[in-house]
């Protein structure tokens, strides 16, 4: 059996639409939360499920969250067959809709003690490695459970991977929603009569959804038109893109950048950098096209061509603005101050006559001396070379922005020198400045990238201009 959008029980709820006030509710009370995720695209009401909260995917696939909500006491019979439709979408496809939850008024007894069991299971089991006994224990006790009470293992599994349960009134929902803005949406302080306007224009939209999907960015715009002139603090409110790949779920934005910093980046071709460069550029155009923020954080904590293709992705030039930590030290390129004097020296050497590509070395608070001068790959040497070296470290923004335009400044002019087209760059710094300096490096030339990777650089990414 399949599930479908235009089956009997897809269709029902969208042609009796005037009966369905208790999912408008719920789709109210959590819209707060769904937007402080940031990977949340849209919501809509009717489809496949009653609600499906759609999340955006590196992969440009939109996977959803489907919701089954039920304004009663739901039976164990009537539970289990909402499982098993919620197993049937899953089944016909995995790859959209990954997860799964069923609303209701409350559960009944013979059911709750599956609900207990769920909750303690990723509730306190969940300080537990995943390889541990007590956990597997519990999960062939929760499957066991499900067995006695006729149900098919793989169903139980179903439940344990994919089934969320949420006791829901919907007759808290409009005074609970002040308090869903304040607890996930902290960069706005709204007036009480400002809640009222937001809650009022909210729900005229979600009685529609229907009909069509709400769009986060048309939620962002309803909420700086209550802002009115106080919406600047919630336009620079970041939007976390996460770089651990254990850290990201289906609800927030995340790369896959463990793998291009530990041991196994040795690994890595220059196909692998070019994928993850066009997730993150995919990324980057989802929160372009999807809000009304530009504001981006990241954790600089990177190799050096992680974080300044990173950066790029990110860039000043496509109308981002970045946050960025580094050892717990928030930096934002918003922020224009320069520290005075010289930060850099440079040494310039001329290469070949006629040459098209030229090579860049940035180090500081060290030398990159011999590392650079003995591993430079073949074909390189005979290229115009521009050193810019320092003893300077980075001990706040301004000197993160006096370093960054220096080079931004030396690049464009050894770019303009030597008529280059190709710009070969070895950055021995701290990773902050790599990132930093990927967001604002536009006007140069095609940059190729390396890493130092078990004693030698290696080409890693080609950043475009």
């Amino acid at each position: 059996m399949k599930a479908g959008l235009l089956e009997k029980e897809s269709t029902g709820g969208a042609i009796a639409r005037e009966g369905f006030e208790y999912q408008d509710a719920f789709v109210l009370q959590h819209l707060p939360l769904w937007l402080s995720e940031s990977a949340f695209s849209h919501v809509v009401s009717e489809a496949v499920g009653d609600v499906e909260v759609c999340y955006f995917a590196p992969s440009d696939q939109i996977r959803r969250v489907m919701y089954e909500a039920k304004d009663y006491v739901l039976t164990s019979t009537q539970l289990w067959s909402e499982i098993k439709r919620c197993q049937t979408v899953f089944e016909t496809s995995p790859e959209e809709y990954v997860r799964f939850g069923l609303v209701c008024r409350d559960y009944n007894t013979v059911t709750s003690p599956l609900l207990s069991m769920l909750e303690r299971l990723r509730g306190v089991g969940s300080s537990y490695q995943s390889g541990s006994v007590f956990l597997s224990d519990a999960r062939q006790d929760i499957i066991g459970w499900c067995e006695k009470n006729n149900q098919p293992r793989d169903l139980a599994e179903f439940v344990i991977d994919r089934m969320d349960f949420l006791a829901f009134a919907a007759e808290h929902a409009d005074s609970a929603f002040s308090g869903e803005v304040e607890k996930h949406l902290p960069w706005i302080d709204l007036a009480g009569s400002q809640i009222r306007s937001l809650r009022s224009r909210l729900k005229e939209l979600i009685v529609r959804s229907s009909v069509g999907a709400l769009c986060r960015k048309h939620l962002e715009e309803i909420i700086c038109g209550v802002l009115g002139s106080d919406k600047e603090m919630w336009l620079s409110a970041p939007i976390d893109v996460l770089t651990v790949d254990r850290a990201a779920g289906v609800r927030e934005l995340g790369l896959g950048v463990d793998g291009f910093n530990g041991e196994e980046r040795a690994k890595k071709t220059r196909n692998d950098w070019s994928l993850l460069f066009s997730e993150a550029l995919r990324i980057g155009t989802f929160i372009k096209d999807n809000t009304v923020r530009r504001c981006v954080a990241l954790d600089s904590k990177q190799r050096m061509s992680a974080a300044c293709s990173l950066g790029f992705a990110f860039s000043a030039t496509r109308g981002f603005v970045l946050e960025v930590d580094h050892n717990g030290r928030r930096y934002r390129t918003d922020v224009h101050e320069r520290a005075g004097g010289t930060f850099f020296t440079s040494e310039d050497a001329t290469g070949r006559h006629g040459a098209s590509e030229g090579v860049a070395c940035i180090s500081f608070p060290t030398p990159i001396g011999n590392d650079f001068r003995k591993c430079v790959l073949d074909g390189l040497a005979e290229l115009p070379l521009m050193v810019l070296e320092s003893t300077n470290s980075i001990d706040g923004v301004e000197a993160l922005n006096q370093a960054v335009s220096e080079v931004k400044s030396a690049l464009v002019q050894f770019r303009s020198r030597n008529e280059l087209t190709t710009l070969h760059l070895f950055v021995k710094a701290p990773s902050v400045f790599a990132m930093v300096l990927g967001h604002r490096l536009n006007g140069v030339c095609d940059v190729q990238l390396y890493d130092w990777v078990e004693g030698r650089y290696v080409q890693t990414v080609v950043l475009k201009m």
